[in-house]
């Protein structure tokens, strides 16, 4: 798995190669998923938690070479190649957040008035690699099978609830004239005809 080391200050360093820029800010953002329900007739909202969301780095660089667009050219090269395989990152920051692989999602460059050169910010999304995913997709596969391997439905009310002593356990008798028409005898039709 690629490696990204860097240190705020200094150069990015992807698999030990020197990436062009210097990183003046790093900052790491994570959140709760929480969604918010409104309450018909009273105020405020009801607020649930819904789980987390993964951490979004961004990694400002100041490009300030003799050719900033040239540096561009070389971060956008560099980490389009790393679009599919989470990087391993290293940085003090980072572990205290608990991020420890993630994956490249975007490169965004800017040019400000007045100053020369050229800022880019790397974005990076937390992930886990494949392998975690698909041990743990495998391991909830199994719970469930196994869950399902000893239930079998039941129609009908639980026995025993309100419900069953309710509603009879057999299906309720159909009137004479219908269930002597059931059984083939004609005269039976003559029957509900009368009623």
């Amino acid at each position: 798995m690629p490696y990204l080391r860097f240190a705020t200050g200094d150069r990015l360093r992807l698999d030990g190669e020197e990436m062009p820029g210097v990183v003046v800010a790093l900052e790491v953002e994570g959140e709760n998923s929480v969604e918010s329900l409104p309450r018909e007739g009273k105020a405020g909202d009801v607020h649930v938690l819904r789980g987390y969301r993964d951490f979004r780095v961004r990694i400002t660089l100041r490009l300030a070479g003799p050719d900033p667009l040239a540096e561009a050219r070389a971060l956008q090269a560099k980490f389009a190649k790393s679009k599919t395989e989470p990087l391993r990152v290293v940085h003090p920051h980072l572990a205290a957040r608990g991020v420890e692989k993630a994956l490249f999602a975007r490169l965004t460059t800017r040019e400000e008035g007045g100053e020369e050169g050229v800022y880019a910010v790397l974005e990076l999304v937390q992930t886990e690699p494949r392998e975690a995913l698909k041990e743990g997709n495998a391991a909830e596969a199994a719970a469930l099978g196994q869950a399902l391997a000893g239930a079998r439905p039941v129609a009908g009310p639980p026995k025993g609830s309100a419900q069953a002593a309710r509603n009879p356990s057999s299906p309720p008798k159909p009137p004479a004239y219908l269930e002597a028409f059931l059984q083939g005898r004609q005269a039976g039709l003559a029957l509900g005809g009368g009623q």
